[in-house]
């Protein structure tokens, strides 16, 4: 049975959760630096994909096991709900997760081009994570920023932007972030891939 096949030890989601903190700490930098300038919102998930790439990499070539990567999604998934996104997060942190971790494993977590990939399916999952409020539902979206301290004209102004042409942008610009941001975690973690044999 290889690594692709095995199930998760206590070690390994050990090693999922600090990773999963790390990169929710990406997600978290990003989100407060841009929530309040309009024309950043199309925008906080491609820094997040940036920045993330690295530690998404590195869980994904040290674990090496179907599992870890759809734990990363849907973690971040509850936790964006719980932070006031609404239920969809849920949905698209666990079938994005799922996709991530499928399209990783076709390369046994080795092959830089199928972890890419799956690094781009995840972030398409934060993207729709982070925009589904704004896009389907508007009323609770502006009523949960009124409640959170947000000017009206601020609100107002996010969803113009997010609900133009922009969010396009947003998407596309998601899975060309990740590319950027795995091509760089390569870059920092090329000693970790030369030592796994990956290089």
């Amino acid at each position: 049975m290889n690594n692709a096949q095995a199930r998760l030890r206590a070690g390994d989601l050990i090693t999922t959760g600090i990773f999963t903190l790390l990169f929710f700490v990406v997600v978290f930098v990003f989100a407060m630096l841009f929530t309040t300038i309009p024309l950043m919102q199309p925008f906080i998930v491609c820094a997040d994909a940036v920045f993330g790439g690295a530690i998404f990499l590195y869980l994904a070539t040290k674990v090496r096991k179907f599992g870890a990567v759809s734990i990363m999604s849907f973690i971040i998934g509850l936790v964006m709900c719980l932070a006031g996104h609404f239920w969809p997060c849920l949905i698209f942190g666990a079938v994005f997760g799922l996709l991530a971790d499928f399209l990783c494993s076709r390369g046994g977590y080795k092959k830089f081009a199928w972890n890419t990939a799956g690094y781009a399916a995840m972030m398409l999952g934060i993207a729709l994570d982070g925009y589904s409020p704004m896009l389907f539902f508007e009323e609770t979206f502006r009523q949960s920023r009124l409640d959170m301290g947000m000017s009206g004209e601020i609100i107002q102004q996010i969803l113009d932007i997010i609900r133009g042409p922009m969010i396009i942008a947003a998407f596309a610009g998601a899975v060309i972030c990740s590319v950027i941001g795995a091509l760089i975690g390569k870059a920092l973690l090329k000693k970790h891939f030369e030592k796994a044999g990956l290089l």
